[in-house]
């Protein structure tokens, strides 16, 4: 009997295109299969879910602010879509579909998922608690300020201030909480800063104020096999041409970046840059798969952040990494589906 998996995408995100342009192309991988009986189930920005049966292409576009929240009689409805399902392929990214809410909701219903579970999900998406985890784990991260955006709206001079005192410049400003650099921006002097504040305060509860690294931008995926064990994939190098950072431009416009693969370090750092991913994925509990961006700087690799469900088209990064390693994109996909499936089964056996 074939397994029927669905390919979960879209949501109320800041990347709700992203996610489709991911879904799409790993719906198209699983139907390729005769293992499979795949169904696209689409949540749209309202938070409507629905299945798909003709899934077009979209060119991701950033957004202008964080989704509002879902009304729970759309989430009540959507629920029976899955009732068919053996197995679900999380390909969301940013809030909702990553944080771990769907992961939550997939395990009290006792549907297999792809990926990390609700609390590593969690941790990641939070990059100040990510980094908690980082430096109790001796893995080396960037100095850091939060702020609440609701406090921002009347006192940003104070922030301003302290920002200015206790990391100078130039900084990168994030929302706490997102991806794709969906509200991320650089600051070299007062006014971007204060800018660049009200800028990420939109797409999030919380702001990140990092010091800005210098060196060459890495990012480094690790897949979990079906024993249990986690291998890293090549090592990335990343060189914004769109941009003057890696920012949405460069990671989803025609061009925007040069991704090299497999990046021109020498063996012994190629294999700590490894070595911190895996260790990074570990800290946060991840399953299944990650990808983990980092800088090398004069000091050594420093990480930024951990992505659980990273971009899932062919020329995404993971995708890359492990075609490098003698993995098609659908033996990929193929393998996370499986890697839900055993685990399970594992977790049932228990």
């Amino acid at each position: 009997m074939k397994t029927r998996v669905v390919v979960m995408m879209g949501g109320p995100s800041s990347e709700h295109e992203v996610s489709l342009a991911s879904g799409r192309m790993v719906y198209e991988a699983l139907a390729g299969n005769m293992d499979y009986v795949v169904e696209a189930l689409v949540i749209d920005r309202q938070g409507r879910w629905s299945l798909e049966s003709n899934l077009r292409a979209v060119m991701p576009t950033p957004a202008d602010a964080k989704a509002a929240a879902v009304p729970r009689e759309y989430a009540m409805n959507g629920i029976p879509l899955l009732k068919s399902a053996d197995a679900v392929f999380l390909a969301f990214h940013g809030a909702f579909g990553e944080d771990g809410t769907l992961q939550g909701l997939l395990e009290a219903l006792g549907v297999p998922y792809t990926g990390s579970g609700p609390l590593a999900s969690a941790l990641a998406m939070n990059k100040g608690k990510a980094k908690e985890l980082f430096r109790y784990h001796k893995i080396p991260v960037a100095r850091e300020l939060q702020f609440a955006s609701r406090l921002l709206a009347y006192d940003i001079d104070n922030a301003v201030a302290v920002i200015e005192s206790q990391l100078g410049y130039p900084v990168v400003v994030k929302p706490n909480t997102g991806g794709s650099s969906v509200g991320v921006a650089m600051a070299e002097e007062r006014d971007q800063l204060v800018d660049a504040l009200q800028l990420a305060r939109r797409f999030g509860v919380d702001v990140m104020v990092e010091e800005k690294l210098s060196g060459k931008e890495v990012t480094c995926a690790v897949l979990e096999e079906l024993d249990g064990s986690v291998r890293a994939l090549p090592v990335i190098e990343i060189v914004p041409k769109a941009g003057a950072f890696f920012d949405f431009q460069s990671k989803y416009a025609d061009g925007g970046a040069d991704e090299i693969c497999p990046a021109p370090l020498d063996p012994d750092t190629a294999d700590l840059v490894q070595k911190m991913a895996i260790a990074a994925h570990e800290a946060l509990g991840c399953e299944g798969f990650s990808r983990t961006d980092l800088f090398l700087t004069p000091r050594g690799p420093v990480v930024l952040e951990v992505n659980t469900i990273p971009g899932m088209t062919p020329n995404s990064l993971l995708p890359k990494a492990a075609r490098a390693a003698g993995i098609s994109f659908e033996d990929l996909i193929d393998h996370l589906v499986r890697l839900a499936l055993s685990r399970s089964r594992s977790d049932h056996n228990a």
